[in-house]
């Protein structure tokens, strides 16, 4: 029989045993898109399985969820030269919006009023303005560069941010006028991009030179550079932007840094065919859904601690994602 003080000695052992990742419990939905299938999957979080599965243009890559989480637009930027609008909640298609006159489609977000989308177009090097309500594009701006890759976009959804590959740079463009602000040099084929909120620091990671660099978008300065990266494929800011993410496509790694301090909390490496893609994170901003190219996984990772929770199955090759706190019905 278990004496008294033995009770309460392995009480409080046992009670400082944390709860098991796996035991995790979230709602809502992600759309994760699969460049080798033209699909999306929508993985219903509390089953932590895939409820449904949809077909996309040719050659998805790159997703934009609504702040409501009511539509999720897909760029199909091999091929398909359009963006495909999805329902998240009834899980289906709305319609594909062309853009065969501004080739290659490929990173999206959205502005301010929630119905218009900034989308980069590799094959014009512009960034095209579509309504996403009437399907009308509504303004194309020129980057004036090579390789307008991915875009970011401040709260105020005054500016629209790219990084062009091809010429090393960041084409900052005003969404008012239209105009090319300034072109922003940077190490060799920048491809992630961030910006913060208040439209007051940049975040670049370059893929050749293995850098991300945060600039000072009110003097221009470089605030801070980090190295030792073979592929920075994302960077990604929280909410309440304490902490930045980074994952990295050849190294099998996630980057967490201080956001304030500019300091790398810790490196979460990965098992060698992970190869860790889009990034999204949950509205608590201490989760983080990391798709994984190599092994058709969304990894989710509590932040604090660089843990693995848990793992979801998508299709072939997932690269974007978005997180969506409605229900699949």
């Amino acid at each position: 029989m278990i004496n008294y003080i033995t009770f309460i000695v392995l009480f409080c052992v046992f009670s400082t045993i944390p709860v098991k990742a796996s035991n995790t419990q979230l709602i809502g939905t992600l759309v994760v898109v699969n460049k080798k299938d033209d699909t999306v999957n929508f993985i219903d979080l509390q089953s932590r399985k895939i409820k449904f599965t949809q077909d996309t243009g040719k050659g998805p890559h790159e997703l934009a969820m609504s702040a409501d989480g009511r539509l999720a637009i897909v760029t199909d930027y091999i091929g398909g030269n359009s963006l495909t609008v999805f329902d998240v909640q009834q899980a289906k298609k709305i319609k594909t919006i062309d853009l065969s006159q501004y080739p290659s489609p490929h990173g999206v977000l959205f502005l301010k009023d929630q119905r218009s989308v900034a989308v980069s177009s590799e094959g014009s090097d512009s960034v095209v303005i579509v309504d996403i309500i009437s399907g009308q594009i509504k303004k194309v701006i020129d980057t004036q560069q090579k390789g307008s890759h991915m875009v970011a976009i401040p709260e105020s959804s005054e500016r629209v941010y790219t990084t062009n590959m091809d010429s090393n740079t960041v084409s900052e463009l005003d969404v008012e006028s239209g105009a090319l602000l300034r072109k922003i040099a940077t190490p060799n084929i920048p491809e992630a991009i961030t910006v913060n909120k208040s439209g007051t620091e940049l975040w670049v990671g370059s893929n050749e030179d293995g850098l991300v660099s945060v600039f000072n978008l009110i003097n221009g300065g470089l605030i801070k550079q980090f190295k030792g990266f073979s592929f920075p494929y994302r960077v990604l800011l929280t909410r309440d932007e304490k902490f930045a993410v980074i994952s990295d496509f050849k190294k099998n790694t996630l980057d967490i840094i201080d956001v304030k301090n500019k300091n790398k909390l810790k490196q979460v490496k990965f098992g060698l065919w992970t190869i860790p893609n889009g990034l999204v994170f949950h509205p608590n901003d201490r989760i983080l859904f990391m798709t994984s190219y190599g092994k058709d996984k969304v990894v989710v990772i509590d932040i604090p601690t660089g843990k693995t929770l848990f793992e979801l199955p998508t299709g072939d090759g997932p690269d974007g994602i978005g997180y969506s706190p409605l229900e699949l019905q």
